[in-house]
């Protein structure tokens, strides 16, 4: 089934969609149609081999694949790579820790029980991602608002510097204080233990009673918080379990996760006895790093982080 979107539909990237219903996700459908994209959706079908790449697509959408079928899968996601046509992948929360590793390296972004808003987010940052293709920056929700918050922080940049340069200093040895020297860098003179660690993570979800919860998404500290928590328990985290720890939907935790990984933060490992799992850890380097923070914390005396 092809639709068309847009007077000038004809010349707008190609999204192609297979999904386990017969129709295309509402949320999705939405999404294609608001961004004037074209649009071919077929559903898995029982013979799943017969499953192949068509017209050469500008993107490929997989709703809720049968997991159970995985080297086919793999087989189109690296059908899609010789094309150098990103993948996005759309499931459940419950199934998302039965996802395995071949899934995960073949997709450009996994969503979790997407909106319109995740759809069109991510196919926006998905397509602008391939070589050749010209992003329509018009067309993105956001872009004036953002276009606007880069012309006042520009303004303000330009405002500073004009008073700095209007207003110099009553004497030229005046200057900022710099330091003579500087301290060792800091050893782990507080080894932290979970139990620290947990209730810091307690206060920062304490916060959330009192205030609005998006002034304190960081979803990045908590997560490595959890991780870190979770290394000293010797205990492995799930991909859902970290996702719920991160304090966000659950699409943009994913997203954290991939950048994390990728920055080498994070490492993804299967689980020893099911190789269809994949569980998330924090790398050595990673660890050392909240090992020597945290150890040069003084516990017990009231502190928040």
């Amino acid at each position: 089934m092809d639709q068309l979107f847009g007077q000038n539909a004809v010349f707008s990237p190609l999204v192609q969609i297979l999904s386990m219903d017969a129709q295309v996700p509402e949320p999705l459908a939405q999404a294609i149609g608001g961004m004037g994209l074209r649009m071919t959706h077929a559903q898995f079908a029982t013979d799943v081999p017969e499953m192949t790449l068509a017209l050469a697509p500008d993107l490929l959408i997989l709703a809720c694949p049968p997991l159970e079928q995985v080297m086919h899968l793999v087989r189109l996601m690296e059908d899609a790579a010789r094309i150098h046509c990103p993948v996005l992948l759309s499931v459940t929360l419950p199934v998302l820790d039965d996802l395995p590793e071949s899934l995960w390296a073949g997709c450009h972004a996994i969503l979790i029980d997407p909106d319109s808003a995740d759809y069109a987010a991510s196919i926006s940052v998905a397509l602008s991602s391939r070589h050749g293709i010209l992003s329509d920056i018009s067309r993105d929700v956001d872009a004036a608002r953002l276009q606007r918050l880069a012309d006042e922080v520009g303004r303000i940049a330009r405002t500073l510097a004009s008073l700095s340069a209007q207003a110099p200093l009553a004497e030229a040895r005046l200057a900022d204080m710099r330091p003579g020297f500087f301290g060792e860098p800091p050893g782990v003179d507080h080894p932290p233990n979970a139990r620290d660690i947990r209730e810091m993570i307690r206060m920062r979800r304490l916060r959330d009673r009192f205030f609005d919860a998006s002034l304190f998404a960081d979803p990045a500290w908590d997560m490595l918080l959890d991780l870190m928590a979770a290394r000293l328990e010797g205990v492995q985290v799930a991909v859902s379990s970290l996702c719920i720890a991160a304090a966000v939907p659950p699409t943009t935790a994913l997203r954290w996760i991939k950048l994390m990984t990728d920055n080498g933060l994070f490492e993804r490992v299967s689980d020893p006895v099911d190789g269809r799992r994949v569980f998330i850890r924090l790398s050595d380097n990673s660890a050392e790093a909240m090992t020597r923070y945290l150890g040069s914390m003084r516990w017990g005396q009231g502190q928040v982080i």
